[in-house]
């Protein structure tokens, strides 16, 4: 079944943080309702959102594609997110879901304005991992973050097992009020 452009609704920009949150952290379906994400505010195309408490905190903030190539590609859900665990001592985490399989050989890459962000697939890992990618680099995530609040869009390109190239197009408007408001709840 082809899979349309997600659309960036209030309802569906939870659902998804929802579907999200319960995919990194690998809960189980079952959770109860408290243990949903708190959202933290909505800022134009970027949601931010706060999970869990103590050391298994974290918070983030997300977008989804504001365009997608090749238009009608059979794709699960796509998201872009940078992440903060405080207990874990990690910040700015960036990783994004890309909706199928990685190929084995592919090598994914963030472009914002003329920076390039190189970035690995989990394919190695398997299972639900091979449809995430995160920056190859860790010492680039503070690039990153800066070119996310002052650019105005990002696309990432990527090559699915099925040997098809794809090209999302995100928009940064919000990202840097996104950004703000994780930083702030999760020092």
């Amino acid at each position: 079944m082809p899979r349309r452009p997600f659309p960036s609704s209030p309802f569906r920009m939870t659902l998804a943080a929802l579907a999200l949150t319960f995919a990194v952290t690998g809960l189980a379906a079952t959770a109860s309702a408290q243990e949903a994400p708190k959202l933290l505010g909505r800022y134009d195309d970027w949601s931010a959102y706060s999970y869990g408490s103590g050391n298994d905190r974290m918070c983030y903030a997300m977008t989804t594609p504001t365009k997608m190539q090749p238009a009608g590609a059979s794709r699960g859900d796509v998201y872009f997110m940078v992440t903060h665990r405080p207990g874990r001592n990690t910040k700015n985490e960036v990783s994004m879901r890309v909706g199928y399989p990685f190929k084995d050989t592919s090598r994914p890459f963030a472009q914002i304005g003329s920076d390039k962000f190189q970035m690995f697939s989990g394919v190695q890992q398997g299972g639900e991992h091979r449809s995430w990618a995160w920056l190859e680099n860790p010492s680039d995530e503070t690039k990153m973050i800066r070119a996310l609040r002052s650019g105005s869009s990002m696309e990432i390109r990527g090559t699915s097992q099925r040997d098809t190239l794809t090209i999302d197009t995100y928009s940064l408007k919000g990202s840097s009020a996104a950004l703000n408001k994780i930083d702030e709840t999760c020092k």
